[in-house]
């Protein structure tokens, strides 16, 4: 792959200033995942922008991340973007000693940092008031839990060893559910923050708020577990890759260094596909044909069994949207619920086959338990492993 010599130039004068050694190695490696990685090019195409001869607000509107998404779009079909500044690395370099959390993590985590400080220029954000808000909304979050939740109890609030929960599964898997049953845990939400900072924006879901946003997340986890708080990393986490900056599951150089002592818990699909059966199910494109639309002729029963699964999550969480915008329901703060599309479900669904594997991996099988006193009873089973003492590392 082509190496952008202003990317490497720029991350190697973050190396040099702050005596970074992991990521000056990882910078250097031509072949390193890094630079196939979309936290790179994105950070790649605002760079160009500013490089190139022009105005580099109208070249923004062209910056693109590795899904060809506008980075800075609001609505790109309509032509609304959110561009307020032009970026200044120098400056954004300087702004890192503000964000030195980052440092001791891996390489990724200070490449992401320096991403959200030129978002952030761009877009008219201050970084440490979005984590100000963070702060304001989990220690409401604190409050209410010890308040209204019998499995949080004040005295053992945090705790010398805490433990970073990642949960693993696709909407419905009883996530929500398994996290009632865990006590003193802080829920690091990205879709409570994603629409606690940027309700005003829809959200819109586009790449710069998704930067923003995933970021403040991070700073929280890495604030609360550095208080004693065990933190509840809460989104669908389904693709390995994805959460490898955290796990490091993928042991590459980039993602080294990581100091969280973590356990994943993996919620079992509702069905077990052959491999086959996955082909069929990947093989199914729900962004060119509508749910209902799609001819199930040939398809074993287990993915039609898993498409069911698709159109009810979607029409149940469509129905609840409904009431909210319609003014019969409110939005659960600490909940909160978008209408996600059946394309989006099917893909987490389809990564959550990748069952993770080792010592640190709870695994909750897959029960439909209608009576509501016995399903608490059973998550809380699974939510005692998971709280459990995590095995040393190695």
């Amino acid at each position: 792959m082509t190496v952008h010599q202003g990317t490497r130039d720029i991350l190697q004068n973050i190396a040099t200033t702050y005596g970074l050694r992991h990521l000056a190695e990882v910078i250097r490696d031509d072949g390193s995942i890094v630079w196939g990685k979309d936290v790179t090019l994105c950070l790649t195409n605002i760079l160009k922008a500013v490089e190139a001869k022009g105005d580099t607000k109208t070249l923004l509107r062209e910056a693109k991340n590795l899904y060809n998404t506008p980075i800075f779009a609001v609505n790109a079909p309509k032509g609304e973007f959110l561009i307020k500044a032009d970026p200044d690395p120098a400056r954004a370099v300087a702004e890192m000693k503000r964000y030195d959390f980052c440092f001791r993590l891996s390489p990724y985590h200070v490449i992401n940092t320096f991403l959200t400080l030129l978002v952030a220029q761009v877009t008219g954000h201050d970084p440490a008031a979005l984590v100000k808000k963070g702060e304001e909304h989990l220690e409401a979050f604190v409050a209410h839990s010890l308040k209204e939740n019998p499995s949080w109890n004040r005295a053992t609030l945090t705790s010398p060893h805490p433990l970073l929960i990642i949960p693993i599964g696709a909407a419905g898997c009883g996530k929500s559910t398994f996290f009632r049953e865990l006590g003193n845990v802080v829920n690091a939400s990205c879709d409570n923050i994603r629409y606690l900072l940027f309700k005003d924006l829809g959200p819109c879901f586009a790449p710069w708020e998704s930067t923003l946003a995933w970021w403040v997340v991070n700073r929280l986890t890495d604030l609360y577990l550095a208080k004693g708080y065990s933190v509840f990393y809460n989104g669908v986490n389904t693709d390995p890759e994805y959460r490898s900056p955290i796990t490091m599951e993928n042991p590459d150089p980039l993602f080294a260094g990581m100091p969280y002592t973590f356990k994943l818990v993996y919620f079992e699909p509702p069905v077990s596909l052959f491999e086959a059966e996955l082909a069929q199910l990947k093989g199914i494109n729900l962004w060119a044909t509508p749910l209902e639309k799609v001819d199930r002729t040939g398809l074993g029963p287990n993915v039609q069994a898993v498409l069911d699964l698709i159109a009810r999550n979607f029409q149940r969480t469509m129905e609840r949207t409904g009431a909210i915008r319609e003014g019969k329901a409110s939005q659960d703060p600490f909940d909160i619920l978008y209408a996600v599309p059946p394309a989006i479900v099917k893909l987490f669904v389809e990564q959550s086959f990748a069952r993770p594997i080792g010592p640190r991996v709870v695994t909750v099988p897959r029960r439909e338990i209608p009576d509501p006193a016995a399903r608490a009873a059973f998550y809380r089973e699974y939510a005692a492993k998971a709280l459990a003492p995590a095995p040393a590392a190695g």
